[in-house]
């Protein structure tokens, strides 16, 4: 015999398999992982005051990106395809995008410099 669960409009739901709340060992190395390459590929060469606050933007900048796509997708998708990320999801999308968008950033700053549209770091 199943648990049922009475929704706010008074439908009879089947009790689903509830995620457990916390990190778990699996989490945890992935997120210090992606933390790890997003904060390596933030790092910038240069001057001292200049290479250390370069390097401390591009590291926000990564983190507020990968945060805030994965909020904007999510209120962009959750209503239309019904689905409750946990913050642990949340928290490993975010971490995933942030060293993908550090990475990229690396790329094309490497591609200016290349080219000759921007100077190399001395």
């Amino acid at each position: 015999m199943t648990k049922e669960q009475t929704s706010s409009n008074g439908e009879k739901s089947p009790n689903t398999k509830q995620e457990a709340p916390g990190f778990t060992w699996e989490d945890k190395k992935f997120i210090a992982a992606m933390i790890v390459v997003a904060i390596g590929f933030s790092i910038r060469v240069g001057e001292f005051p200049g290479c250390v606050l370069a390097s401390l933007r591009q590291m926000l900048s990564a983190f507020v990106y990968g945060f805030g796509i994965v909020f904007l997708f999510i209120g962009m998708t959750k209503k239309t395809f019904k689905y409750n990320p946990t913050k642990v999801k949340i928290v490993r999308w975010a971490v995933a995008l942030a060293a993908i968008f550090a990475f990229s950033e690396l790329l094309h700053e490497a591609f200016l410099v290349f080219t000759g549209q921007i100077p190399p770091p001395k």
